[in-house]
């Protein structure tokens, strides 16, 4: 368990949440989405509410807090679905075609 403390697994961890950063954007490009700065903005905040979401349901099991982790997923996790594909179809708006 010491290694999840350590700051190499941090390190590890930001540089594999950077590449995905990097992959979504040329996955974006390839796609014909513009970004924007507010759909930038509206993507992290997903990203930050989705995180919250998993941290909470799996901090409350591994105390044993079981309730409070059913709860939890009950209220946010359909918050983060819904939120997510309403920033996805928000993304998808003024998608330029792409000819391959």
């Amino acid at each position: 368990m010491g290694f999840f403390t350590s700051g190499l697994f941090w390190f590890l961890e930001g540089f594999c949440f950077c590449l995905a950063g990097a992959a979504l954007k040329h996955h974006l490009q390839d796609q014909g989405i513009p970004m924007r700065w507010w759909k930038w903005l509206l993507f992290t905040g997903w990203v930050i509410l989705f995180g919250f979401t998993i941290a909470f349901v799996t901090t409350s099991v591994g105390e044993n807090e079981i309730s409070a982790a059913l709860k939890g997923g009950v209220v946010l996790l359909p918050v983060s679905v819904i939120t997510g594909v309403g920033i996805w179809r928000l993304l998808k708006v003024g998608r330029i075609k792409v000819r391959t």
